[in-house]
Protein backbone atom coordinates (compact mmCIF):
# COMPACT_ATOMS: atom_id res chain seq x y z
CA UNK A 1 0.00 0.00 0.00
CA UNK A 2 2.57 2.58 1.28
CA UNK A 3 4.90 1.83 -2.43
CA UNK A 4 1.33 2.24 -3.84
CA UNK A 5 1.06 5.76 -2.42
CA UNK A 6 4.20 6.58 -3.41
CA UNK A 7 3.00 6.39 -7.20
CA UNK A 8 0.08 8.09 -6.89
CA UNK A 9 -0.61 10.59 -8.90
CA UNK A 10 -1.43 14.37 -7.75
CA UNK A 11 -4.69 15.54 -8.31
CA UNK A 12 -5.27 19.48 -9.31
CA UNK A 13 -5.34 21.77 -6.69
CA UNK A 14 -6.84 24.11 -8.74
CA UNK A 15 -10.30 22.84 -8.86
CA UNK A 16 -10.43 22.17 -5.08
CA UNK A 17 -9.17 25.83 -3.52
CA UNK A 18 -11.38 26.84 -1.09
CA UNK A 19 -10.54 30.55 -0.27
CA UNK A 20 -13.12 30.59 2.26
CA UNK A 21 -13.45 28.38 5.07
CA UNK A 22 -14.54 30.59 8.07
CA UNK A 23 -17.61 30.01 9.78
CA UNK A 24 -20.32 32.19 8.97
CA UNK A 25 -23.36 33.46 10.27
CA UNK A 26 -25.92 30.40 10.73
CA UNK A 27 -28.06 29.32 7.43
CA UNK A 28 -31.71 31.40 7.36
CA UNK A 29 -34.01 28.19 6.67
CA UNK A 30 -37.42 28.68 4.75
CA UNK A 31 -38.56 25.50 6.11
CA UNK A 32 -37.52 22.46 8.72
CA UNK A 33 -38.77 19.09 9.44
CA UNK A 34 -38.92 15.48 9.24
CA UNK A 35 -40.80 12.50 7.94
CA UNK A 36 -40.75 8.31 7.42
CA UNK A 37 -40.14 7.44 4.05
CA UNK A 38 -40.85 3.76 2.67
CA UNK A 39 -42.81 2.04 5.64
CA UNK A 40 -44.40 -1.30 6.02
CA UNK A 41 -47.17 -2.93 8.35
CA UNK A 42 -45.48 -5.89 10.30
CA UNK A 43 -47.47 -8.28 12.19
CA UNK A 44 -45.41 -8.80 15.61
CA UNK A 45 -46.27 -11.50 17.33
CA UNK A 46 -43.04 -10.84 19.58
CA UNK A 47 -42.56 -7.07 21.18
CA UNK A 48 -41.60 -8.13 24.21
CA UNK A 49 -42.44 -7.45 27.95
CA UNK A 50 -45.31 -9.72 27.39
CA UNK A 51 -47.11 -7.40 25.63
CA UNK A 52 -49.88 -9.35 23.12
CA UNK A 53 -48.94 -9.43 19.22
CA UNK A 54 -49.93 -6.50 17.08
CA UNK A 55 -49.08 -4.86 14.14
CA UNK A 56 -45.99 -2.18 13.95
CA UNK A 57 -44.21 -0.27 11.30
CA UNK A 58 -41.02 -1.73 10.11
CA UNK A 59 -38.47 -1.29 7.13
CA UNK A 60 -39.35 2.55 7.56
CA UNK A 61 -36.44 5.67 6.73
CA UNK A 62 -36.28 8.79 9.23
CA UNK A 63 -35.47 11.73 6.89
CA UNK A 64 -34.64 15.00 8.74
CA UNK A 65 -34.98 17.75 5.98
CA UNK A 66 -34.13 21.56 5.95
CA UNK A 67 -34.55 23.75 3.10
CA UNK A 68 -32.49 27.03 3.32
CA UNK A 69 -34.62 30.54 2.72
CA UNK A 70 -32.08 31.61 -0.32
CA UNK A 71 -31.49 28.68 -2.42
CA UNK A 72 -28.57 28.24 -4.55
CA UNK A 73 -29.82 28.37 -8.40
CA UNK A 74 -29.41 25.19 -9.75
CA UNK A 75 -28.83 23.29 -7.00
CA UNK A 76 -29.92 20.11 -6.62
CA UNK A 77 -31.30 18.61 -3.04
CA UNK A 78 -28.72 16.92 -1.16
CA UNK A 79 -29.43 13.37 0.74
CA UNK A 80 -26.76 12.50 2.71
CA UNK A 81 -26.47 9.36 4.54
CA UNK A 82 -23.92 8.26 7.60
CA UNK A 83 -21.99 4.83 7.98
CA UNK A 84 -22.32 1.92 10.17
CA UNK A 85 -22.68 2.41 14.01
CA UNK A 86 -24.12 6.39 13.11
CA UNK A 87 -26.91 8.24 12.48
CA UNK A 88 -27.78 10.91 10.87
CA UNK A 89 -25.64 13.14 13.53
CA UNK A 90 -22.64 12.59 11.94
CA UNK A 91 -23.31 15.58 9.63
CA UNK A 92 -24.61 17.98 12.29
CA UNK A 93 -23.04 20.09 14.64
CA UNK A 94 -19.59 18.24 15.30
CA UNK A 95 -18.69 16.89 18.92
CA UNK A 96 -16.67 20.14 20.51
CA UNK A 97 -19.63 22.09 18.84
CA UNK A 98 -18.81 23.62 15.73
CA UNK A 99 -20.92 23.66 12.49
CA UNK A 100 -21.37 20.31 10.56
CA UNK A 101 -21.83 19.75 6.86
CA UNK A 102 -25.33 19.84 7.19
CA UNK A 103 -25.44 23.96 8.49
CA UNK A 104 -22.49 24.49 5.83
CA UNK A 105 -24.50 23.38 2.74
CA UNK A 106 -27.43 24.81 3.82
CA UNK A 107 -25.86 27.90 4.26
CA UNK A 108 -24.07 27.64 0.58
CA UNK A 109 -27.98 27.48 -0.58
CA UNK A 110 -28.56 23.74 -1.04
CA UNK A 111 -31.45 21.86 0.72
CA UNK A 112 -30.30 18.99 2.78
CA UNK A 113 -32.08 15.73 3.73
CA UNK A 114 -30.16 13.78 6.54
CA UNK A 115 -31.50 10.24 7.11
CA UNK A 116 -31.02 7.30 9.60
CA UNK A 117 -30.52 3.85 7.53
CA UNK A 118 -33.69 1.67 7.91
CA UNK A 119 -33.29 -0.38 11.54
CA UNK A 120 -30.92 1.98 13.11
CA UNK A 121 -31.72 5.05 15.57
CA UNK A 122 -34.91 7.02 14.87
CA UNK A 123 -35.71 5.09 11.60
CA UNK A 124 -36.88 2.27 14.61
CA UNK A 125 -35.89 -1.78 14.33
CA UNK A 126 -38.15 -4.46 14.72
CA UNK A 127 -37.31 -6.18 18.44
CA UNK A 128 -38.83 -9.88 17.72
CA UNK A 129 -35.59 -11.84 16.43
CA UNK A 130 -34.29 -11.10 19.67
CA UNK A 131 -37.62 -11.44 21.98
CA UNK A 132 -37.98 -14.90 20.11
CA UNK A 133 -34.45 -16.19 21.04
CA UNK A 134 -35.26 -15.30 24.39
CA UNK A 135 -38.59 -16.77 24.10
CA UNK A 136 -37.74 -20.06 23.01
CA UNK A 137 -34.40 -20.43 24.42
CA UNK A 138 -32.83 -20.39 21.03
CA UNK A 139 -29.33 -18.57 20.54
CA UNK A 140 -29.17 -18.93 16.76
CA UNK A 141 -32.10 -16.93 16.31
CA UNK A 142 -30.07 -13.86 17.26
CA UNK A 143 -28.53 -12.61 14.12
CA UNK A 144 -25.12 -13.52 12.97
CA UNK A 145 -22.78 -12.04 15.03
CA UNK A 146 -24.91 -10.30 17.27
CA UNK A 147 -25.82 -6.22 17.24
CA UNK A 148 -22.54 -4.43 16.75
CA UNK A 149 -21.73 -1.28 18.76
CA UNK A 150 -18.12 0.43 18.42
CA UNK A 151 -15.74 0.37 21.23
CA UNK A 152 -13.57 3.18 21.97
CA UNK A 153 -10.70 0.75 20.74
CA UNK A 154 -12.38 -0.28 17.64
CA UNK A 155 -13.11 3.48 16.60
CA UNK A 156 -9.62 4.30 17.04
CA UNK A 157 -9.24 1.67 14.52
CA UNK A 158 -11.73 1.99 11.90
CA UNK A 159 -11.95 5.91 11.63
CA UNK A 160 -8.21 6.01 12.05
CA UNK A 161 -7.76 8.07 15.26
CA UNK A 162 -3.76 7.49 15.54
CA UNK A 163 -1.91 4.42 15.27
CA UNK A 164 -3.13 2.33 18.18
CA UNK A 165 -5.95 2.69 21.02
CA UNK A 166 -5.10 6.18 22.80
CA UNK A 167 -2.52 7.33 21.05
CA UNK A 168 -3.39 10.08 18.46
CA UNK A 169 -1.48 10.92 15.06
CA UNK A 170 0.67 13.59 15.42
CA UNK A 171 -1.07 15.48 12.75
CA UNK A 172 -4.55 14.56 14.04
CA UNK A 173 -7.44 16.90 12.57
CA UNK A 174 -10.03 15.10 14.80
CA UNK A 175 -11.04 17.38 17.74
CA UNK A 176 -9.38 15.20 20.38
CA UNK A 177 -10.33 17.07 23.65
CA UNK A 178 -14.40 15.59 22.58
CA UNK A 179 -13.44 12.50 22.18
CA UNK A 180 -15.99 11.28 24.82
CA UNK A 181 -18.64 13.57 23.27
CA UNK A 182 -18.23 11.74 19.60
CA UNK A 183 -18.32 8.23 21.00
CA UNK A 184 -21.71 8.84 22.72
CA UNK A 185 -23.59 9.53 19.50
CA UNK A 186 -22.82 5.92 18.39
CA UNK A 187 -25.36 3.40 18.48
CA UNK A 188 -25.83 -0.43 17.77
CA UNK A 189 -26.00 -1.56 14.25
CA UNK A 190 -29.60 -2.90 15.10
CA UNK A 191 -30.56 -3.11 11.45
CA UNK A 192 -28.80 -6.52 11.48
CA UNK A 193 -32.56 -8.15 12.59
CA UNK A 194 -33.39 -6.90 9.19
CA UNK A 195 -33.42 -9.78 6.21
CA UNK A 196 -29.97 -10.17 5.01
CA UNK A 197 -28.48 -8.54 2.83
CA UNK A 198 -29.81 -5.29 3.45
CA UNK A 199 -31.61 -3.68 0.34
CA UNK A 200 -34.19 -1.79 2.38
CA UNK A 201 -32.08 1.11 2.95
CA UNK A 202 -31.38 1.36 -0.72
CA UNK A 203 -35.22 0.89 -1.35
CA UNK A 204 -36.52 3.82 1.14
CA UNK A 205 -33.79 6.38 -0.51
CA UNK A 206 -34.99 5.29 -4.19
CA UNK A 207 -38.33 6.28 -2.56
CA UNK A 208 -37.36 9.75 -0.91
CA UNK A 209 -35.70 10.89 -4.37
CA UNK A 210 -39.04 10.26 -6.11
CA UNK A 211 -40.64 12.02 -3.62
CA UNK A 212 -38.57 15.26 -3.32
CA UNK A 213 -37.17 14.59 -6.77
CA UNK A 214 -33.74 13.97 -8.37
CA UNK A 215 -31.06 14.92 -5.52
CA UNK A 216 -27.21 14.23 -5.21
CA UNK A 217 -26.38 11.68 -3.04
CA UNK A 218 -23.65 11.37 -0.15
CA UNK A 219 -22.46 8.52 1.49
CA UNK A 220 -20.03 8.11 4.51
CA UNK A 221 -18.31 4.94 5.19
CA UNK A 222 -20.89 1.36 5.20
CA UNK A 223 -23.70 3.33 3.20
CA UNK A 224 -21.59 3.13 -0.07
CA UNK A 225 -22.91 0.35 -1.31
CA UNK A 226 -26.17 1.73 -0.41
CA UNK A 227 -25.50 4.83 -2.61
CA UNK A 228 -24.02 2.94 -5.33
CA UNK A 229 -27.22 0.51 -5.95
CA UNK A 230 -29.01 3.55 -5.15
CA UNK A 231 -27.67 5.07 -8.41
CA UNK A 232 -27.39 2.21 -10.71
CA UNK A 233 -30.85 1.42 -9.86
CA UNK A 234 -31.70 5.08 -10.88
CA UNK A 235 -29.39 7.16 -12.71
CA UNK A 236 -31.93 9.42 -13.63
CA UNK A 237 -32.47 10.29 -9.75
CA UNK A 238 -28.94 10.48 -8.97
CA UNK A 239 -28.10 13.93 -10.09
CA UNK A 240 -24.39 13.25 -8.10
CA UNK A 241 -22.63 10.76 -6.16
CA UNK A 242 -20.56 11.99 -3.44
CA UNK A 243 -18.98 8.61 -1.88
CA UNK A 244 -16.93 9.91 1.27
CA UNK A 245 -14.92 6.44 2.15
CA UNK A 246 -16.98 4.08 1.40
CA UNK A 247 -14.85 1.58 -0.14
CA UNK A 248 -18.37 -1.05 -0.99
CA UNK A 249 -19.59 2.08 -3.10
CA UNK A 250 -16.65 1.27 -5.33
CA UNK A 251 -17.55 -2.54 -6.12
CA UNK A 252 -18.67 -2.05 -8.81
CA UNK A 253 -19.03 -4.99 -11.59
CA UNK A 254 -18.53 -4.30 -15.93
CA UNK A 255 -22.33 -3.63 -15.97
CA UNK A 256 -22.61 -1.56 -13.20
CA UNK A 257 -19.73 0.83 -14.62
CA UNK A 258 -21.52 1.31 -17.17
CA UNK A 259 -24.28 2.54 -15.37
CA UNK A 260 -22.20 4.81 -13.11
CA UNK A 261 -20.34 6.32 -16.50
CA UNK A 262 -23.77 8.43 -16.46
CA UNK A 263 -23.86 9.96 -12.97
CA UNK A 264 -21.04 12.11 -12.07
CA UNK A 265 -19.48 10.61 -8.81
CA UNK A 266 -16.54 11.89 -6.19
CA UNK A 267 -14.70 9.70 -3.90
CA UNK A 268 -13.37 11.48 -0.87
CA UNK A 269 -10.49 10.01 1.18
CA UNK A 270 -8.62 11.42 4.32
CA UNK A 271 -5.22 10.92 5.27
CA UNK A 272 -3.06 7.67 6.97
CA UNK A 273 -3.63 5.48 4.64
CA UNK A 274 -7.80 4.20 3.77
CA UNK A 275 -8.02 1.07 3.15
CA UNK A 276 -10.14 1.56 0.15
CA UNK A 277 -8.08 4.21 -1.60
CA UNK A 278 -6.13 1.80 -4.54
CA UNK A 279 -10.00 -0.22 -4.83
CA UNK A 280 -11.91 3.19 -5.33
CA UNK A 281 -9.03 4.98 -7.95
CA UNK A 282 -9.40 1.94 -9.91
CA UNK A 283 -13.26 2.30 -9.64
CA UNK A 284 -12.69 5.84 -10.63
CA UNK A 285 -10.37 5.34 -13.56
CA UNK A 286 -13.16 3.07 -14.87
CA UNK A 287 -15.58 4.57 -14.82
CA UNK A 288 -14.27 7.09 -16.99
CA UNK A 289 -12.57 4.91 -19.07
CA UNK A 290 -16.23 4.11 -20.09
CA UNK A 291 -16.60 7.41 -20.71
CA UNK A 292 -18.27 9.13 -16.96
CA UNK A 293 -16.69 12.03 -14.85
CA UNK A 294 -15.66 10.52 -11.99
CA UNK A 295 -12.97 11.99 -9.33
CA UNK A 296 -10.78 10.62 -6.33
CA UNK A 297 -9.65 13.04 -4.28
CA UNK A 298 -7.36 12.38 -1.37
CA UNK A 299 -7.51 15.30 1.34
CA UNK A 300 -3.67 14.93 1.78
CA UNK A 301 -3.32 16.07 -2.43
CA UNK A 302 -4.29 19.23 -1.03
CA UNK A 303 -1.54 19.78 1.27
CA UNK A 304 -3.38 19.11 4.47
CA UNK A 305 -2.42 16.38 6.80
CA UNK A 306 -4.18 14.21 9.28
CA UNK A 307 -8.20 13.70 8.28
CA UNK A 308 -9.71 11.10 9.81
CA UNK A 309 -12.63 9.17 8.48
CA UNK A 310 -14.72 11.16 10.25
CA UNK A 311 -13.46 14.42 8.12
CA UNK A 312 -16.97 16.00 8.20
CA UNK A 313 -16.01 16.04 12.33
CA UNK A 314 -12.04 17.13 11.71
CA UNK A 315 -11.19 20.61 12.77
CA UNK A 316 -10.91 21.31 8.46
CA UNK A 317 -14.11 20.23 8.33
CA UNK A 318 -15.84 23.03 6.52
CA UNK A 319 -12.58 23.35 3.76
CA UNK A 320 -13.52 19.47 3.29
CA UNK A 321 -17.58 20.33 2.51
CA UNK A 322 -15.77 23.29 0.19
CA UNK A 323 -13.72 21.04 -2.11
CA UNK A 324 -17.10 18.69 -2.34
CA UNK A 325 -18.93 21.98 -2.73
CA UNK A 326 -16.45 23.16 -5.97
CA UNK A 327 -16.06 19.75 -7.37
CA UNK A 328 -20.69 19.52 -7.51
CA UNK A 329 -20.07 22.76 -9.18
CA UNK A 330 -17.98 21.96 -11.98
CA UNK A 331 -19.00 18.60 -12.52
CA UNK A 332 -22.87 18.58 -11.69
CA UNK A 333 -25.12 19.21 -14.07
CA UNK A 334 -27.65 22.60 -12.84
CA UNK A 335 -31.12 21.89 -11.69
CA UNK A 336 -33.23 23.50 -14.34
CA UNK A 337 -34.76 26.68 -13.37
CA UNK A 338 -38.63 26.29 -13.35
CA UNK A 339 -40.94 28.61 -15.65
CA UNK A 340 -43.81 30.00 -13.76
CA UNK A 341 -46.95 29.94 -16.15
CA UNK A 342 -49.35 33.32 -15.93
Amino acid sequence: MKKYLAKRKKTSRALFNSPNVAPAAPPVLKEAGSFFVNGEVFQNDNPGGGIPGGRIVVNQMYVEYAIPQKQKAGAWPVIMVHGSGHTGKTYDTTPDGRDGWKQHFLRKGYSVYVVDQVGRARSGWNTAPINNAETNGDATLIPKGGIVQFTYERAWSIFRFGPKADEWWPDSKFPKDHLDQYMAQLVPNTEATLPQPPRKTVDALIVLMEKIGPSILMVHSQSGVYGALAAIARPDLVKGFVNVEGRTGCDLDPEQIKIMANVPMMVVAGDHEWNGEEHCRKTVAAINTAGGKSTFMGTYEQGVHGNSHMMMMDLNNLQVADWILAWIEKNVPKKPVAVSKR
